[in-house]
């Protein structure tokens, strides 16, 4: 499964971007939303790389969702809290030293677990 959480917020977003979020079912800051990968999921997380953070996430991950916040069904959307001890930086992507664009499978379950 692939999870996309949202990172940024709607300010001074294009109307594209904002378009394609809102199909993700991501309206809010540090909302996850868990898909069955595919190639139009994918592209979709790719056009919102700038705003969100996106990656594979583990069984155990998707065990402690289901726990906390019931079943995880393809496109179900999750309010969570910030993750403790922060994002690392909100403008930046991963391999710049933030928070934003795709994720290792380790680095968004490392995310995930913090934020449920």
């Amino acid at each position: 499964m692939i999870a996309a959480v949202k990172i940024r917020g709607n300010v001074d977003v294009p109307k594209p971007v904002k378009d394609t979020m809102t199909n993700l079912g991501l309206e809010k800051r540090n909302q996850l939303v868990v898909y069955e990968e595919n190639d139009s999921i994918k592209g979709m997380m790719n056009k919102a790389k700038d705003y969100i953070t996106y990656g594979e996430i583990s069984e155990e991950v998707v065990e402690a969702i289901e726990e906390k916040h019931g079943e995880a069904t393809h496109g179900k959307v999750y309010s969570l809290s910030p993750p403790s001890k922060g994002f690392k930086g909100t403008k930046r992507h991963v391999n710049q030293g933030g928070s934003l664009g795709k994720r290792q499978a380790e680095e968004m379950d490392s995310l995930v677990k913090r934020m449920v």
